[in-house]
């Protein structure tokens, strides 16, 4: 890999990650937004344990003037990460803060979101300074994402027996959008789901067939021939279920761009100027 996809590639992934991070912030869901919580859940983790006792999450989360200024530092870094993709230091802070806030939004929203760490984890390899290695680092976490997609589909089949469940997917549906379809009677996504309950089988049959797309990731592991078709399952697969499940783990798809290739990324860089896209000075 040399400096320009690199910075090609720095700037698509650290862009999608303060794209979802804007997301959070408008949401309220970052640190300054949380409005200093008090109750807080722990779980049996040494990690959360051992952040619990040191004084960051009074000072990040439990301070008002802490959490503003955390955020604001927080956004920062990634902007600066995506102006200056090849200066190290702005990333590696960008991707310390994003740890920081992955353990506080856990730890005070009382349910500890594994989609939160697809954040941190997508940015490691950008720790690394030699090109070469890094294009290493990056193809380990090409791997990485189809362990991911293929693991759940093993927890279903072989650890679990959903994927067994014909009617798993209308159960999942009516247990996971029933307040939504209550509280918002008149809207259109209502009457879709009106009408799939109607046809139920519809459902069922969409819960199979993104179980089967999770274990076409399995794929990934022995060539690199089908990533063009690959990279989209991991879309179909997070929007489907935000849509019809209510599971909002899109927030994983920063780690689905480690399936692009070095010619992708030549392409992508061809749609930018020259002067755009001039390697900066690390």
């Amino acid at each position: 890999m040399n400096d320009r996809q690199r910075i090609i590639l720095t700037r698509i992934v650290t862009g999608s990650v303060l794209l979802l991070l804007s997301i959070r912030f408008l949401e309220h869901a970052t640190l300054s937004g949380l409005s200093s919580p008090t109750i807080f859940s722990v779980e049996p983790d040494i990690t959360y344990w051992l952040y619990r006792m040191s004084p960051l999450p009074s000072l990040l989360v439990e301070n008002p003037a802490g959490a503003i200024l955390f955020d604001i530092l927080l956004f920062l870094t990634g902007i600066l990460s995506f102006l200056f993709p090849l200066r190290r230091f702005y990333i590696i802070s960008f991707s310390i803060l994003l740890m920081l806030y992955a353990l506080s939004y856990n730890l005070y929203a009382t349910h500890h979101l594994g989609q939160l760490y697809g954040y941190i984890i997508v940015l490691l390899p950008f720790w690394v300074g030699n090109n070469y290695k890094f294009g290493l680092v990056w193809e380990g976490m090409r791997y990485f994402t189809c362990l991911v997609y293929s693991l759940a589909f093993w927890w279903k089949t072989v650890w679990g027996d959903s994927f067994y469940d014909w009617q798993h997917g209308v159960s999942s549906f009516k247990s996971n959008l029933v307040d939504y379809i209550t509280l918002n009677p008149d809207t259109i996504m209502t009457a879709i789901y009106r009408w799939l309950l109607r046809h139920d089988w519809i459902l069922n049959a969409g819960d199979k067939g993104i179980m089967l797309l999770e274990g076409l990731m399995v794929i990934g592991f022995f060539t690199k021939k089908y990533d063009r078709l690959l990279i989209w399952l991991p879309v179909i697969i997070h929007v489907s279920t935000y849509f019809f499940s209510d599971v909002f783990f899109i927030e994983l798809l920063p780690i689905d761009l480690s399936l692009l290739s070095l010619t992708q990324l030549d392409r992508i860089g061809r749609l930018f100027s020259q002067g755009e896209m001039t390697p900066m000075r690390r």
